[in-house]
């Protein structure tokens, strides 16, 4: 299933490629008033073949092959953002890599405006193509529970995903039938065989307890002859939502992907990455410090830096350094009053510098000694606090699992929700530190950064 949302990604990329290309050779047309331009083509095109490069990681950053996010309210403005983004890089770059037989930046303008106008009628295609029934591949689970719940609202909404609910076998008879009118629901025991037949199905989504099974095993094998997909609703789940979900806690599951950690290739590549990210941490740090610190102290009265005691690798306690962004009400210098406490949205104890420097992400700077010090890395679980990590282990079980690795400064948590304030949001965090711990790569390390390059950029930090 992975590999179909890959391939459409690419799909996608692909013909985003061809048409940068074909906006420079309209832009020169244009400009020149000619379609013979061959030459001037090939004369801008090593430089542009760089700019349109940078274009795509500009796409991606901002959420552009992702088919949960393209086919939202906000993509127009999203697309015109990338647009502006793409040309001011795109001048920069110019300046850096000039080309000594035209002077490409007369036309950067046109191609802009042409390559993002023909993006947009290519997204609106293609989106189109994918969300069609016929390109949908229609499933069945063979159980319905809060997750199953949780998967279809979520396909209801995202029809770019490719997935179509056609048929539920609901015994426990748990389903609102007129919430799911369009569904055929099963509510007695039927041959799988005839169901796949009589609703076409594709997929089929089993629940994690078809070992206990044996009747039901012995049909599931049959039906791999018919070239039926089969997979367990952990796994389709996770796909779907980038989560771990609930149903899949347990010592043997944690046992099967958490056991061993050891990547010797992908360590040697987090290496790389802490090494380099010290360095331009340190020089961003002594480079902001003077104006931020200035700041702090004119809008508001209390130290600088602020520490607070965190859980490291192996529930290792550390202090972990911020610029302060609250008011310092406690006697300690913190802003809790009646001890430890979520931050909230809108939270009224956070000062006028500190607001800045929240949605900059720029209080997150003083954490290159957590760097340097190796307590902390740069993608991993975001280091919580001892009293609501303990409250929290209280409430769910295993949830200090998530610290048999290191801590990080951003993770796949912080780049997918925003507070986690309550029970609820807490434990999807802790099912996206879950697919992290399970499913890390440099790929998906790469993937974060470029998220969280968007976050701060779009000023969303917290």
């Amino acid at each position: 299933m992975k590999f179909w949302y890959r391939l459409k990604q690419l799909i996608l990329l692909g013909g985003d490629l061809v048409l940068f290309f074909l906006a420079l050779w309209l832009g020169l047309a244009l400009r020149n008033l000619e379609f013979k331009n061959t030459n001037q083509l090939q004369g801008n095109l090593s430089v542009f073949v760089v700019i349109f490069l940078i274009w795509v990681i500009i796409n991606y950053i901002n959420g552009l092959y992702d088919f949960k996010k393209i086919n939202q309210k906000k993509f127009v403005s999203t697309l015109i953002q990338s647009a502006i983004a793409s040309f001011l890089i795109s001048v920069t770059v110019l300046y850096i890599f000039p080309t000594r037989d035209t002077n490409p930046k007369t036309i950067l303008l046109l191609t802009v405006i042409i390559a993002y106008f023909l993006i947009f009628i290519w997204r609106k295609i293609y989106i189109n193509i994918i969300s069609s029934n016929r390109l949908q591949a229609n499933i069945l689970f063979l159980d319905y529970n809060p997750e199953v719940q949780e998967i279809m609202e979520i396909l209801q909404k995202q029809t770019t995903l490719g997935y179509h609910v056609q048929a539920v076998l609901d015994f426990n008879n748990k389903m609102d039938r007129t919430k799911y009118s369009n569904i055929t629901i099963y509510k007695t025991k039927e041959k799988l065989e005839k169901i796949v037949a009589n609703d076409k199905i594709e997929i089929i989504v089993t629940h994690n307890n078809l070992d206990k099974e044996d009747a039901l095993s012995q049909e599931l094998y049959q039906l791999l002859f018919k070239q039926i997909k089969i997979t367990n609703v952990s796994n389709f789940y996770e796909s779907v939502t980038g989560r771990i979900p609930p149903s899949a806690f347990h010592k043997a599951w944690f046992l099967q992907y958490l056991s061993d950690l050891d990547k010797p290739i992908y360590n040697k590549f987090v290496r790389v990455l802490e090494l380099t990210f010290i360095v331009i941490f340190s020089l961003f740090f002594l480079l902001f410090l003077p104006f931020i610190a200035l700041a702090i102290k004119l809008n508001s009265k209390g130290k600088v830096f602020f520490k607070q005691k965190r859980f490291g690798k192996n529930g290792q306690i550390f202090w972990m350094y911020k610029f302060r962004t609250m008011y310092s009400l406690a006697e300690d210098g913190s802003a809790e009053m009646h001890g430890a406490e979520f931050a909230q949205k809108n939270d009224s104890r956070i000062t006028g510098v500190g607001k800045f420097l929240r949605k900059t992400r720029l209080d997150e700077l003083p954490q290159v000694i957590n760097l340097l010090k190796g307590e902390i890395t740069v993608i991993g679980p975001r280091p919580e606090r001892p009293e609501i990590s303990n409250d929290l282990q209280n409430k769910m079980s295993y949830y200090n699992l998530r610290y048999v690795i290191k801590p990080g400064i951003t993770g796949w948590a912080q780049v997918q929700q925003h507070y986690t304030s309550t029970l609820e949001t807490s434990l999807q965090k802790f099912q996206y530190d879950l697919f992290y711990i399970k499913n890390r790569s440099m790929l998906l390390d790469i993937s974060i950064l470029l998220k969280t390059i968007n976050v701060i950029l779009r000023a969303m930090g917290q």
